[in-house]
């Protein structure tokens, strides 16, 4: 299909923007649940006594877990370091949060389904071209010299 008429359909037929889009959305995605972590972190002692304990492990090991997993993980997945190997975590502590937040109907698990969706294309696509994960890649196919 010949665009070169119209740029703005060739903008929007084109795929060379898919790393730039995949390293937007591993920025938010990961930038956003890196904020929740550390607003648990700020808030431990509050948080740690009535916090969920869906694994059976305490409420204050839960919550040194998610906060790890928030803080830690995003902070892969943010750099392009590890991302697959991260977003798991990432993906089962957000179907943990939907299992756990108290109400009914969509608006109670709207967020943590929000985050797994993201997740989960991150996880299929991978990190895309602007990542510590592509450069280790590249290192690793070099042949030996």
């Amino acid at each position: 299909m010949k665009t070169k008429g119209n740029p703005w359909l060739g903008f929007l037929l084109s795929e060379r923007y898919v790393d730039l889009a995949l390293l937007l959305l591993r920025l938010f995605a990961g930038g956003l649940l890196f904020v929740h972590g550390v607003a648990k972190l700020e808030y431990y002692a509050a948080l740690r006594n009535g916090f969920p304990d869906p694994i059976g492990w305490g409420g204050a090991v839960s919550l040194v877990m998610i906060i790890l997993v928030e803080i830690g993980c995003s902070l892969l997945v943010v750099s392009g370091l590890l991302t697959r190997f991260a977003l798991i975590p990432m993906i089962f502590s957000m179907i943990m949060a939907m299992t756990t937040h108290g109400g009914t109907g969509l608006g109670s698990v709207e967020l943590p389904l929000l985050y797994v969706g993201m997740f989960v294309v991150l996880f299929v696509s991978g990190p895309g071209r602007y990542s510590i994960d592509r450069l280790i890649g590249k290192v690793l196919r070099r042949p030996e010299a």
